[in-house]
């Protein structure tokens, strides 16, 4: 389930993904200059193992789950691997 706001439960949920140690979280930021959430910041889990390089896309399936749109509009913009790191690209598109 995709993240976007900054708050004790997105401190709690980013802890619980990353408490496994396999996981990492890839911030993705809305780029479609046409869109009314232009700018929006989304956080979203991953396995060590899924290899996602800067720029790609959100996943389409998680997206259209969500109501938050077609992938292509969000790219990556950040990897974190600690809470404080996820928060703070959160906070970035602030």
């Amino acid at each position: 389930m995709p993240i976007e706001t900054q708050t004790d439960a997105t401190r709690e949920t980013f802890s619980r993904w990353l408490a496994d140690g396999s996981t990492w979280i890839g911030v993705f930021h809305n780029h479609d200059l046409g869109h009314r959430d232009v700018g929006r910041r989304i956080a979203i889990p991953f396995d060590t193992a899924t290899e996602v390089p800067l720029h790609s896309t959100a996943p389409d399936h998680l997206t259209r789950k969500t109501g938050l749109g077609p992938g292509w509009r969000y790219l990556l913009v950040a990897k974190a691997d600690t809470v404080d790191a996820a928060i703070d690209a959160l906070k970035e598109g602030r």
